[in-house]
């Protein structure tokens, strides 16, 4: 029996001696970060262009395709994160003595006179601001409060749902579709008709129909909408626009709305649509946008007007040639100069401005040292800016940077911020173009080995453990028969 527990310990720490001299065999020829080798691991999604949250395709009149939603601040790997225009001198604050002529970024160009007392024209992806007056007044702009009430009916609800107009829906003042009491109607066909329409009625139904009946708490996911999409300047009381002392917003809130709410498609297929058959119980006609540059400017993509008083028109837009997008905001405007300052805006934008790769993918943007080594830092993607045509339009270049070992292809060891003439801030993440991995040494790999094989060794070790508590029992049988010996001889002789 001894023997026999003798042989099976010596055959255990064999086996474990045999297993341990294999796996630091094949550690030796597999682990990364040796010595003279450098394995570059590619991250997670490389090469894809991530640019500002929320903008639109590059070129495309699918504001829904390639986009994000940008929640405010979010800044991923190797994206921009534009600092609007407003922090820079000029910001057209009302009561502040700011620039009440408007002022454009082109420096060569003189800025296009615009009639309206508050303006603004933004290019959609970047996020720059090409032009602006008085963008940060607070101003009773209803037509804020028809595409706010459209976005988050389109995030809250259903358009395939059916909504039951309810009597204070059909007594709504102001605009109507003449909708019936107890009536169902489709929720996407009222979107419509609040888009081309600003139907009263359609809307407190809508907003009724999404919050259960209680326009109150409709309202509240108006606000709080608005607060995730940075509109600091912004507060609604109700979701048709009706005046209220104490609603407002202003033209560069609008513009935040504008860039968010087209990246969803649905939103943009309303918002860009013309015309729409509408159908009831009692007559089927047409709804047709009294946005009038769908049948007169070239490359208009959408558009949404309104109105508390005819002598102060609101006219919120989107056009696109070539490889621009813009968005063109004109607030309060005199009815006979409304739609001409929007297409001064827009051929503005188009005539100054072009949208040039800032960065290349890949492209060496730093060279730094460490630990002996020239490490080249680089964006994992395309970065894109707007710029005044035939300038570069960069005053400035920061990097801050921060090695620390191991440095990792899908860690950003830093970043560099672009700084435009008009103060926007392009801020892109940097990447190490190759890995540096310390080697390790004994500790370190047998650390990695027992971590890595976890499961191995703790069987490994109950078995030990068990041969050694039997070992040491046997051992204990041999000293007490020894002992037992010893005494049986002593008492022979005596």
């Amino acid at each position: 029996m001894q023997k026999k527990v003798l042989l099976v310990f010596l055959a255990t720490v064999l086996i474990l001696t045999c297993s341990i001299g294999v796996c630091f065999a094949d550690n030796e020829n597999t682990a990364p970060g040796f010595a003279g080798v450098s394995t570059a691991v590619p991250g997670p999604g490389q090469g894809e262009q991530n640019t500002a949250a929320g903008g639109v395709g590059q070129g495309s009149e699918n504001a829904g395709s390639g986009t994000q939603d940008p929640g405010p601040g979010n800044i991923g790997p190797g994206t921009q994160d534009p600092v609007p225009a407003n922090t820079a001198p000029g910001t057209g604050e009302a009561g502040q003595g700011d620039e009440i002529t408007g002022r454009g970024a082109a420096s060569t160009v003189p800025a296009p006179e615009i009639s309206a007392p508050s303006a603004l024209l933004m290019e959609a992806e970047t996020g720059q601001i090409l032009y602006e007056k008085n963008i940060n007044a607070p101003l009773h702009i209803s037509a804020a409060n028809k595409l706010m009430t459209i976005l988050v009916a389109i995030e809250n609800g259903n358009l395939s749902s059916n909504v039951t107009a309810s009597s204070e829906s059909v007594n709504t003042e102001g605009s109507m579709l003449n909708l019936v009491v107890g009536e169902k109607y489709l929720m996407g066909d009222l979107l419509y008709a609040i888009m081309l329409t600003s139907a009263n009625d359609a809307t407190i139904a809508v907003a009724e129909h999404v919050s259960s009946g209680d326009i109150g708490k409709f309202v509240d996911l108006m606000n709080k909408t608005a607060e995730k999409l940075g509109m600091t300047d912004t507060y609604f009381t109700n979701p048709t626009g009706l005046y209220d002392e104490n609603q407002y917003t202003t033209a560069r809130d609008i513009a935040l709305l504008v860039r968010y709410a087209i990246a969803n498609p649905q939103f943009n297929t309303l918002f860009t649509s013309k015309v729409r058959l509408w159908s009831d119980s009692k007559t089927s006609r047409l709804l047709t946008s009294p946005f009038d540059l769908f049948w007169e400017y070239d490359g208009i993509l959408g558009g949404k007007t309104g109105y508390n008083t005819k002598e102060k028109q609101t006219v919120i837009s989107t056009a696109s040639r070539s490889n621009l997008r813009l968005i063109s905001i004109v607030l309060d405007a005199p009815e006979a100069a409304m739609f001409e300052d929007t297409k001064a805006l827009l051929d503005y934008g188009f005539e100054n401005f072009r949208k040039s790769t800032l960065v290349s993918r890949n492209e060496v943007i730093k060279t730094v040292e460490f630990e002996g080594h020239e490490v080249r830092l680089i964006s994992q993607s395309d970065i894109i800016y707007v710029h005044p045509l035939g300038e570069s339009y960069i005053k400035d270049f920061e990097a801050s940077i921060d090695l620390r070992s191991p440095l990792k292809r899908t860690t950003p060891v830093g970043s560099a911020v672009y700084i435009l003439n008009d103060g926007t801030e392009i801020r892109i993440s940097l990447y190490p173009e190759s890995e540096i991995v310390p080697a390790e040494d004994m500790k370190t790999r047998i650390q990695k080995l027992i971590t890595d094989n976890r499961d191995i060794f703790i069987i490994v070790a109950v078995l030990v453990v068990i041969e050694i508590l039997l070992l040491i029992a046997n051992i204990g049988k041999l000293i007490a028969r020894l002992i037992a010996f010893l005494q049986r001889r002593d008492r022979k002789r005596s």
